[in-house]
């Protein structure tokens, strides 16, 4: 450049307060600039920083193509970082809806002693926060799918998908917990009087099994949705299992597990007037247990790999304590048949049935971590270079 210029190491050195010495060392290749001089030999020749890093001139149209690349990053990262604050700023107005339904209901309740018509002004503002939260969410996946220049940048999306499922989760536990912590003003009410409503006294009583059937529900929720969450395992660790074996086997068991109470349950109602009926259902209730518990058997007895069977074990034992504490909870359920009169319904809860849902998820979710934890340690071991053995 220094040639083509028709310059000497003089002149060059004198424009950059260096000697022609130093100016004779870069050439020759013995020594390098400050990076504080590198702008100023930029400008000296025309040419870019990049440029004279590169030691290589850069055609025009890879110039074009990087500064359009960084242009189109950059572009990228506002129109994330736009949606991400759009998105909590939103999430955030949801939640103040659902919590001013709640403070209406208690104010309504206990203030004019309306719980029916406090709870349905809590609905609609809950139903109103729910409606927020899915059309910001529909106007944020929009954004960036249809946008031009997010499909060959889809890693740079992950910080926005990982905010957006985290706080819509959030939005639906608080939802869920607001209506969870209203229902003992619809369900326990004095039936001889329109404007009743549960004393204060014993909705604190009850206030310790709300929070813990909420926290159960977010349990569950989060080990449902953990992947969504960007809170799962490594991705070794998801082929530890079949998922499509666990689906099938939650599916199987579930269903039998939930029909089975409903059986003798409806059997109960009729078992005064037909007693075959009351022998059926309980035949019927048998037959639908051991069809929960054949269908954890056979998916853990067909897996080959260890680690899977673990896994299928533990949530077929999960699936099975969630049954049965179901199964208990019924038997808070009386049923009287007056000489003269309507048939009566009478439940009492039971908190037990509670601490044994929380207890179950916890168990699983722990043995489920070490399962994984497990079988990570032994792909990491196969995964590992071979030690040589010195032959003697």
């Amino acid at each position: 450049m220094r040639k083509s210029r028709g310059m000497t190491q003089q002149e060059v050195a004198d424009r950059l307060n260096v000697s022609n010495k130093t100016i004779s060392k870069w050439e020759r290749g013995e020594g390098y600039p400050e990076i504080t001089i590198i702008p100023a030999l930029a400008e000296l020749f025309e040419v870019t920083s990049d440029e004279i890093l590169r030691g290589e001139r850069i055609p025009p149209s890879d110039q074009e193509t990087e500064k359009h690349s960084a242009k189109v990053e950059k572009q990228l990262r506002r129109i994330v970082s736009s949606s991400i604050t759009r998105f909590i700023n939103y999430s955030y107005l949801a939640a103040a809806l659902s919590l001013t339904g709640l403070l209406c209901l208690f104010t309504i309740s206990y203030a004019f002693f309306r719980p029916v018509l406090g709870f349905g002004i809590m609905s609609i503002f809950v139903i109103a926060s729910i409606t927020i939260e899915l059309f910001t969410l529909n106007t944020c996946r929009a954004a960036t799918r249809d946008h031009e220049i997010t499909g060959d940048n889809r890693e740079m999306l992950v910080p926005l998908w990982k905010t957006v499922n985290r706080y819509a989760f959030a939005l639906f536990m608080i939802n869920a917990a607001v209506v969870i912590l209203s229902l003992p003003f619809i369900l326990v009410r004095d039936s001889h009087y329109v404007e009743s409503v549960i004393a204060m006294e014993l909705y604190l009583k009850l206030l310790p099994a709300l929070v813990l059937i909420i926290a159960l529900l977010c349990a569950l929720m989060l080990n449902i949705f953990k992947e969504k969450l960007f809170l799962s395992e490594e991705v070794s660790s998801r082929k530890a299992y079949s998922v499509k074996k666990l689906r099938r086997m939650n599916f199987l068991q579930g269903a039998a597990l939930a029909a089975a109470p409903l059986i003798p349950l409806c059997g109960a109602f009729y078992l005064d007037k037909n007693g075959f009926l009351g022998y059926a259902a309980l035949a019927g209730f048998f037959a639908l247990l051991g069809l929960a518990i054949l269908s954890m058997i056979l998916p853990v007895a067909k897996s080959k790999d260890i680690y899977e069977r673990y896994i299928l074990l533990a949530a077929g034992i999960r699936n099975l304590l969630y049954g049965f504490a179901a199964i208990y909870a019924l038997s808070g359920l009386t049923i009287i048949y007056p000489a003269h009169g309507e048939r009566q319904v009478l439940y009492t809860l039971k908190p037990v049935v509670l601490w044994i849902l929380l207890d179950t998820t916890v168990l699983y979710l722990l043995a489920r971590y070490f399962i994984l934890k497990g079988y990570r340690r032994r792909r990491e071991g196969e995964n590992s270079p071979e030690k040589t053995v010195p032959v003697i």
